[in-house]
């Protein structure tokens, strides 16, 4: 009897030990934007005078109806396959394309994306981040705070949540969602008093504009504010947390010094034109002024101090690589060896097209620097 009692000790213990294990390991699939669309989401005599946004309203209204469900069904294969487990789908914003044009029609855009949410029929939770043409036209504001913020809701079962600045909990894994549109909520306070609370293994800032100039826009977060700039910096990199971040519709990995610690940020591109698009026509790796060059006709009149900003920006960054390839990201976090992995998969294809260990990226003890860098495809595996 003895004997048989302490067999089933230990199978318990070995029980508990595998659920801990298997507890300290989660993935994340993140999507950047997405810009669903259907025809009859748009006042067309308010946009008959804006030719640039009809071309582009025409264009994702053709890509939501050629991609999406499939694209979907990629994600939902990739959420109930990938190991370890994926816990939540993270959405960097611009989820729909907005400039629906009048109150009506931004009420039905933003309940159209949200029974799109539904349909997707995922069984984990979309954290959803906004973005800048979620609230872009008339009404698009009340909109979103009418159907996106009970949704928000709804898929972190948090009823509290009242805006689009929230955090996530997921075992050992936080990820923070700020919300640079709202003037009532001062977005580097938010951070830092969620940060410093938290005691999360792994934390993720979760923000639709990039806090890192990697295009040549050069668009990036309070770059009108240095000062608070910095401190947004600060606060980042004080506790160890990853950016996740879209906007530009570009894949880019960057990492950054400051001093207090590296910043690493992951942008991410799921506008999907072509689902065959699975190798990009250009990867940069060389950050400074001559990405501002990168595009000839865009904005020349700003040129000369785009490249300022990023021969700036240059002196602190000693990893970077861009590409304009279309897909999504899945985060690997394994508690127990405290590492984070990126994997990037282009546009439908079935094998992540980079690999990068964010780890080496983040983590001081094993910094990088610009002299002893490989940037070569499929580096810091």
């Amino acid at each position: 009897m003895a004997l048989m009692i302490r067999h089933i000790f230990f199978i318990t213990l070995l029980v508990l030990a595998s659920v801990q294990s298997n507890a300290q390991k989660s993935s994340f699939l993140v999507l950047g934007d997405l810009h669903y669309d259907l025809s009859g989401n748009h006042n067309m005599e308010w946009l008959v005078n804006k030719p640039d946004d009809v071309r582009q309203v025409k264009e994702y209204i053709d890509y939501t109806q050629n991609n999406w469900s499939d694209f979907m069904g990629i994600v939902r294969q990739q959420v109930l396959t990938v190991k370890p487990p994926v816990k939540a789908v993270i959405q960097l914003g611009d989820l729909s394309e907005g400039l629906a044009g009048s109150e009506e029609k931004a009420g039905i855009m933003a309940a159209n994306a949200m029974r799109a949410i539904d349909d997707a029929n995922l069984p984990v939770p979309w954290i959803i981040v906004k973005g800048n043409h979620d609230v872009t036209g008339p009404g698009a504001v009340e909109a979103f705070q009418k159907f996106y913020v009970p949704m928000i809701r709804k898929q972190t079962n948090r009823p509290e949540i009242n805006n689009a600045s929230y955090s996530y909990i997921s075992g050992d894994v936080q990820i923070i969602c700020l919300d640079p549109f709202d003037k009532n909520t001062d977005m580097v306070s938010f951070l830092e008093k969620e940060l410093s609370a938290s005691n999360a293994k792994f934390k993720f800032v979760a923000v639709h504009q990039p806090v890192i100039p990697v295009t040549e826009r050069c668009w990036h977060l309070l770059k009108d504010n240095p000062e608070k700039r910095e401190k947004l910096l600060e606060v980042i990199a004080r506790h160890k947390a990853i950016v996740l971040t879209a906007h530009l519709h570009r894949y880019s990995v960057v990492s950054r010094s400051t001093p207090f610690g590296p910043i690493v940020q992951v942008m991410v591109n799921s506008v999907v034109k072509d689902r065959n698009y699975l190798e990009p026509s250009h990867v940069i790796t060389e950050y400074g002024p001559s990405i501002a060059q990168n595009v000839t006709d865009w904005q020349q009149e700003t040129l000369e101090s785009r490249k300022a900003i990023l021969a700036e920006e240059a002196k602190y960054v000693v990893f970077y690589k861009q590409s304009d390839l279309p897909g999504y990201a899945i985060i690997k976090t394994d508690g127990k060896k405290g590492t984070v992995q990126l994997e990037y998969y282009a546009a439908f294809g079935k094998e992540p097209y980079d690999k990068i260990d964010l780890t080496k990226l983040i983590n001081p003890s094993k910094a990088i620097t610009a002299k002893n860098i490989d940037v070569r495809q499929n580096d810091l595996k």
